[in-house]
């Protein structure tokens, strides 16, 4: 039944996967003009590569029953230690700004501010806290699929040895 949640979590995180390979992709010429950008981007880059490495994990190893060799251990164990710190943070966001609920208004009000849209500040707010929840959301099923990899990659340790020739 867990190996079961565990593949269809491992399909739910592939569409934002790609979102984050591709928008590493597009921003990382601008992280040169902007360094501070290069911070989100090792975040975005480690998300995509854990999960293309757990579903290589799922899909090669436990499935297809192939030797995955010592570094594909390394890739999945080192991104998801990147992306599980950043399922906290997610995680994490949603509670803080629960605290703290001006924070979303001020930030609405800004946007409105020096943007030139024509849209309410209340439709503003709606659409930053969808954005929040998703992202809370995510957090959790990322924290969740991680911590599931850590014990299939226990169980399954003989998956990462390398073939004798």
């Amino acid at each position: 039944m867990k190996l079961t949640i565990y593949r269809i979590i491992t399909f739910l995180l592939l569409p934002m996967a790609f979102l984050f390979a591709i928008a590493f992709m597009v921003l990382l010429r601008a992280a040169f003009a902007n360094p501070p950008l290069f911070f989100s981007l090792f975040f975005a880059a480690a998300i995509a590569i854990y999960t293309f490495a757990s579903l290589n994990f799922l899909i090669r190893g436990i499935d297809g029953k192939k030797l995955l060799g010592r570094s594909s251990k390394e890739w999945l164990i080192v991104n998801a230690i990147v992306s599980i710190i950043y399922a906290i943070l997610a995680i994490l966001q949603r509670f803080l700004i629960a605290l703290d609920s001006s924070a979303v208004q001020q930030f609405a009000s800004m946007i409105k501010k020096n943007g030139q849209l024509n849209i309410p500040e209340a439709q503003i707010i709606r659409f930053i806290n969808g954005i929040l929840y998703f992202v809370f959301a995510y957090g959790i099923v990322l924290f969740t699929h991680i911590i599931l990899s850590f014990q299939y990659v226990k169980q399954y340790k003989y998956l990462f040895q390398t073939e004798k020739k």
